[in-house]
């Protein structure tokens, strides 16, 4: 029995619910390398945004992450964009914060529903049926992504602290 089983269906403003209830996701399309076209959308693949198209098939904002080659990594983009055939990307976020669902995924560690034996391969019918327990009030999950949000970038600012300080230190060893 695991801790999200024994978990009650129901808490205070929260339900337990199946990924599929909450934003269920879909195989991204094909758009081969030559047939991309330099334009302002970006085109998201299984490891992030790699290219910009001129088209896209998506209205953002956006959650997408990777189905085939790097899985686990979850990715949340702002502008319109197009889902390449290696993603899988939130098809519906049900009157849910898109930016909270982005968090709730990368909450779900998404690597252990690798169902490749050579390439990792990320079967969406196995998260889809994955259950979390999720605030039902919109409101509670915006200020629950502000908070995370918040975090990350605080996050971001010391490591590139922390990247300039390697670069002086550096320069002040070839000194």
């Amino acid at each position: 029995l695991s801790l999200h089983d024994a978990l009650p269906i129901y808490s205070i403003n929260w339900l337990f619910k199946k990924i599929k209830d909450i934003a269920p996701l879909q195989r991204g399309f094909d758009l081969p390398a030559s047939q991309i076209i330099k334009g302002e959308y970006p085109v998201c693949y299984s490891n992030g945004i790699a290219n910009y198209h001129n088209e896209y098939k998506v209205e953002g904002p956006g959650v997408f992450t990777g189905r085939s080659g790097t899985i686990g990594n979850v990715f949340y983009v702002k502008e319109n964009f197009w889902p390449h055939n290696t993603t899988l990307w939130v098809t519906d976020f049900k009157n849910n914060d898109e930016k909270f669902i982005y968090y709730l995924y990368q909450q779900v560690k998404l690597e252990r529903f690798n169902a490749g034996t050579g390439v990792p391969t990320l079967n969406r019918n196995d998260v889809h049926d994955y259950k979390v327990l999720v605030p039902t009030n919109k409101e509670e999950q915006q200020k629950i992504a502000k908070i995370l949000s918040t975090w990350d970038k605080a996050i971001e600012l010391k490591e590139k602290l922390i990247e300039q300080k390697k670069e002086q230190k550096k320069g002040l060893m070839q000194k």
